[in-house]
């Protein structure tokens, strides 16, 4: 556990700490809200994963030639080489720390002090880049973009940068960037934690309830995309709410997945499906699949980046896709998608002074 000032932060399990919205939400609840809004199995199925894809592309694949030769490297989404300002720029602050209003993160702040880059739920910046994503009509840009946007609920109060204003425990011997000394905590949907940077009155978080007014808020700019009412939005948000306020199965990938499944009868996710769809070869050692429910900030993956930042490995592709295969893929499509995201992030950030 992470102690601050005598107030236990969060609880990190013995072998890991599971950052659950990476699929809980952005699978397996936009699945859900995406098809009662109206979309169809494919359609829903395409936003969801484009969301949850996000988290799982930590490194390049190489696309070549029919000779070998590398002519191009997919997008990278989601790092752990937090030291390189280069991934808070083309990472952290694109795709998972949109910077939100701080004026009203100061405000919840016992220090009343809250950076530029702090993140803030249902931020004007973060509503205007799904917003463009919508006029867009590009599901894949949905997906990305919703994957943006849910997280400025679970990364509230937090920045993409390495800051005084991110150490939860001025002791910790981890670095104060993101959610890292939080571990899990700010991204599982049935977890309650103290964070006693806020003020008193605002230290208490209750995922599920921040997730449910998420959840909402998606779920009507889904419905308006389609030009309809969201009348129903709360029986459609307490679905999966529900689910939230029990206790997750114990056990794998599988167990922890299965109320989503079950319950609500959605498809499992299939990591990489579509980089495997397109011809990717995994490369060397790492031939499995990443577990998507142990992505995202635990200490775990936060130790194996800096060790693969030391060593020669630094900078390996996950695999190779032969270039005939990759061009009009579902994943070219989806790469093209990632790096009109960051893009148009990157411009409305320096617009809008945030970098």
């Amino acid at each position: 556990m992470v102690v601050a000032r005598g107030m236990v932060v969060a609880t990190a399990p013995a072998r890991h700490t599971y950052a659950r919205m990476n699929i809980e939400f952005h699978y397996y609840t936009i699945r859900h809200l995406a098809r009662c809004a109206g979309f169809s199995e494919a359609e829903s199925a395409e936003i969801a994963i484009s969301s949850q894809l996000v988290d799982e592309c930590l490194a390049p694949w190489e696309i070549v030639d029919a000779r070998g030769e590398v002519e191009a490297r997919t997008e990278v989404t989601q790092n752990y080489l937090f030291w390189d300002e280069r991934v808070a720029e083309g990472i952290y602050r694109p795709f998972h720390f949109i910077p939100g209003d701080r004026d009203i993160a100061s405000a919840r702040r016992a220090d009343g002090a809250a950076s530029r880059g702090a993140v803030t739920a249902d931020s004007p910046l973060a509503r205007e880049v799904l917003i463009a994503a919508l006029r867009t009509r590009n599901l894949m840009r949905i997906g990305i973009a919703l994957h943006a946007y849910a997280d400025s609920w679970a990364h509230q109060g937090f920045s993409a940068d390495i800051e005084p204003q991110n150490a939860l425990d001025p002791a910790s011997p981890l670095p104060a960037v993101g959610h890292l000394q939080a571990f899990g905590a700010p991204d599982d949907p049935r977890r309650r934690w103290t964070d006693p940077r806020l003020a008193a009155g605002e230290r208490e978080a209750d995922n599920a309830a921040r997730f449910a007014v998420a959840a909402g808020k998606i779920y009507r700019f889904l419905r308006a995309y389609r030009r309809e009412d969201f009348a129903d939005e709360v029986f459609v948000v307490e679905r999966i709410a529900g689910i939230w306020r029990r206790p997750a199965p114990s056990g794998d990938s599988a167990a922890r997945a299965s109320d989503y499944i079950i319950e609500l009868d959605l498809p499992p996710y299939e990591p990489e499906a579509w980089a495997r769809e397109a011809g990717g070869a995994i490369a060397g050692l790492s031939a499995r699949s990443p577990d998507s429910f142990a992505a995202g900030y635990s200490r775990l993956a936060w130790l194996k980046g800096a060790a693969m930042k030391a060593s020669s490995a630094a900078g390996a592709a996950r695999g190779r896709i032969p270039a005939e295969r990759y061009r009009g893929s579902r994943f070219e499509r989806w790469n093209a998608a990632a790096g009109e995201h960051r893009a148009f992030c990157l411009s409305i950030f320096k617009e809008r002074g945030t970098i």
